[in-house]
């Protein structure tokens, strides 16, 4: 079925709902709206105006979700594949900025991008393609096409297993969507070869945002004893090895990620300077304390543990009680890497979080690195939702 591709309808915001928008961000949450005018369908289009009826842009359309629109356009562009043209060739231009030459890296970030609900990683000559918006899933013909033209790809993934896409009313589905998508690609990242399982794996298959930050631990791990918990792959395992450490614990509670963590290491020739072992965290993360085993480098980069709002408090416990147990198995001068990626917990909330841990562990604490996201995961100022990811390098003093 053909998407539209121009406007059906009118949302006419409240009085003084459109400051945040004037501010650059896209969404439009349906408190603010005054009015729905026209034969507005969800997904469909509709120009948005202020109280005043002054246009603001073109946003695509969902009533049943409290984001109810999201602005593609400040401009009266026809939504075609053309506009998919050229949003993708800006954002290629970025990454090329980046990460040239790279096999593996983040395409389309979403808002970022001016793409809101559309999340491209690229692997190689295949694409990972997240849809988390009814906006966007309605407009995948236009999508696939430009993403053919831009990045020419043998092959696609359909990522749409994300929660995002329930309050979307969207159904969960992960499949191949075009292309002879290999079981296992290769890539190297981080100067590592490694494989990515894109048809069953977590989110877009690895988590590129963290490269930057592992180059971070690694720098700092020579003659030292690292854990790794929460390892997945085993990538921040892999860089503390290649960074001289004595020894790498590396601790994840799925067999199929440990497996390919394994494989990893493995092909990095670094298979007997990494340990692996099944686990859950934070039941490994105590035991070792009662054991009295000491670490000259931690990192912790968990799952988000905070979902939604409503899990703040029970997300803060337990990013308080992890880190505690981290700081206590560091050796003097040991050094924590500890990440978030609850977008919910901002950075002055992390870093509270991270000072009661240190009291409650009795040890002082001082910054050597305070970080986020990869530059291929760019941030745009007026939407803080873009910023998730906070990485802090602590050390023992």
């Amino acid at each position: 079925m053909t998407s539209i591709t121009t406007s059906s309808g009118r949302i006419l915001l409240r009085r003084g709902e459109d400051r945040r928008l004037r501010g650059g961000h896209p969404w439009i949450f349906s408190n603010e709206v005054e009015a729905w005018e026209g034969a507005i369908e969800d997904g469909g289009l509709a120009d948005v105006t202020d109280s005043r009826g002054a246009f603001l842009g073109i946003a695509y359309v969902n009533r049943h979700s409290l984001i109810c629109a999201r602005l593609l356009t400040r401009g009266r562009d026809v939504i075609d594949t053309a506009f998919f043209v050229k949003r993708l060739e800006r954002a290629r231009r970025l990454r090329e900025t980046c990460y040239p030459g790279e096999g593996a890296a983040r395409l389309v970030y979403g808002e970022s991008d001016q793409l809101p609900g559309l999340v491209v990683d690229r692997y190689g000559d295949f694409l990972a393609v997240q849809v988390l918006t009814r906006g966007i899933e309605a407009r995948m013909e236009h999508v696939r096409e430009a993403l053919e033209q831009v990045f020419a790809p043998k092959g696609a993934v359909f990522v749409g297993d994300s929660s995002l896409r329930e309050l979307e009313g969207l159904p969960l589905r992960r499949e191949i969507w075009w292309g002879d998508v290999p079981e296992r690609v290769a890539v190297t990242v981080g100067g590592f070869p490694l494989e990515v399982d894109l048809v069953n794996g977590q989110k877009t298959g690895l988590f590129l945002d963290q490269r930057e930050n592992r180059k971070r631990a690694e720098t700092r791990s020579a003659g030292r004893r690292a854990l790794d918990c929460f390892c997945y792959q085993g990538e921040w395992a892999m860089h503390m090895a290649r960074g001289g450490a004595s020894s790498v614990l590396a601790i994840d509670s799925s067999e199929p990620a440990l497996t390919l963590a394994r494989a990893n290491a493995e092909r990095a020739g670094l298979a007997g300077q990494v340990e692996f072992r099944r686990g859950a965290a934070f039941d490994e993360l105590r035991k070792l304390d009662r054991d009295g085993q000491k670490f000259g480098i931690v990192v912790v980069d968990p799952p988000a543990l905070i979902k939604s709002r409503k899990h703040i408090a029970s997300g803060l416990r337990a990013y308080r009680e992890m880190n505690r147990s981290a700081i206590g198995l560091l050796e003097e001068d040991g050094i924590l890497v500890s990440c978030s990626c609850s977008h919910h917990l901002d950075d002055a909330m992390f870093r509270q979080v991270l000072l009661e841990a240190a009291r409650l562990a009795r040890r002082p604490m001082r910054v050597l690195d305070w970080a986020g996201e990869a530059p291929d995961h760019p941030q745009l100022l007026a939407v803080p939702e873009t910023h998730y990811l906070k990485c802090a390098v602590l050390q023992v003093l």
